[in-house]
């Protein structure tokens, strides 16, 4: 079983202002370093990153990580769905994937995920052809793992439907784990504060 790993890092960062979330800084790199080396870094066979065409600077970022494919389409992707799918053609071209391998989404804004984490959500999908998502206490979170076979799924959505459609029924399985273990996202610079206060950084 193979499994791949779609960044979906193509958002404008509304609410943080001027500043790009991403590039942020966080301990002696940056959000999207700390998201990239988790990812690649955990047992994940590939790494693919969406990004803007015009956001040039996060391009730059992402090409210090060779392991991890950069895709950066013509015309940029009007929601995480968007980005998703542009993820799966990509794979599809390149790696040939087979049904029973996986794949798996996280925002890219998640600068506290590991690849210990990741690995754990690898672990409860072997033996599933379920959706497998994290539980922690009484919070869904992030990565989500998604077997291959439901990737014609994800293109007869809607256009108001997003992917947490594929996860909203009682088909999923539940990866429990502890509250604390929750990776939190930087939506806002309240968010990025916490955070930095939360982890001691200086």
């Amino acid at each position: 079983m193979s499994c791949f790993a779609i960044i979906p890092a193509a958002g404008q960062s509304r609410r943080m202002g001027a500043r790009h979330k991403l590039l942020l800084p966080w301990n002696s790199a940056t959000v999207i370093d700390h998201v990239l080396r988790a990812w690649t870094e955990s047992r994940a066979d590939r790494v693919v990153v969406i990004v803007r065409k015009g956001d040039l600077q996060l391009q730059e970022a992402c090409r210090c990580w060779p392991n991890a494919d950069l895709v950066i389409p013509n015309n940029d992707p009007h929601d995480m769905k968007r980005s998703i799918q542009l993820g799966l053609r990509h794979i599809a071209a390149v790696c040939e994937p087979a049904e029973s391998d996986l794949w798996m989404v996280a925002p890219a804004d998640l600068p506290t995920l590991t690849a210990e984490l990741i690995n754990r959500v690898i672990d409860a999908s072997r033996d599933t052809d379920s959706v497998v998502v994290p539980r922690f206490g009484d919070r869904r979170g992030h990565p989500v793992s998604f077997p291959w076979s439901l990737v014609p799924d994800v293109f007869n959505l809607g256009a108001e439907q997003g992917i947490n459609r594929l996860t909203a029924d009682d088909s999923v399985q539940w990866l429990d784990l502890p509250a604390d273990e929750h990776p939190d996202d930087v939506d806002t610079p309240e968010d990025y504060v916490r955070l930095r206060n939360e982890y001691e950084l200086p």
